[in-house]
């Protein structure tokens, strides 16, 4: 599979960055990856755009995220995403409970994730999307 053709996860940090136009390179990279239709989503990023979108803009937002493959989240999931979170404090790594379900919907679907959040590259085995890979 080329890179252009790769699915990616947006974390919730750049669809904040890209929504609000807090960058004008992570604007025109989330719509490159939408145009391509590389994006994919999953359930802790819904809940999380959810939490965070004002009135206003849940007409206009969330109808893109309806459009957007949703990765499923079964309970194999959410047994790995504790053993990843207690095998990351036992390095003394305390990550938000909700970064690491996404991280480990990453790993388990081998999608890279696409994320403004440093503490993501303490993961071992995720893949991160790197702007110039595209």
């Amino acid at each position: 599979m080329q890179s252009r053709d790769r699915k990616v996860l947006l974390d919730t940090s750049v669809w904040i960055n890209a929504l609000r136009g807090l960058s004008p390179e992570i604007v025109a990279i989330t719509k490159k990856l939408l145009n391509e239709d590389r994006v994919v989503t999953c359930d802790p990023v819904i809940l999380e755009i959810r939490r965070w979108l004002r009135s206003r803009e849940r007409k206009r937002v969330l109808p893109l995220f309806d459009a957007l493959l949703r990765l499923s989240f079964d309970e194999r999931l959410w047994d790995d995403a504790g053993d990843l979170d207690a095998s990351m404090r036992q390095k003394g790594i305390t990550i938000p409970p909700m970064d690491i379900l996404i991280a480990q919907v990453c790993l388990h679907y081998s999608i890279p994730l696409f994320t403004l959040d440093d503490h993501f590259s303490l993961i071992p085995g995720l893949k991160l999307f790197k702007s110039g890979s595209f």
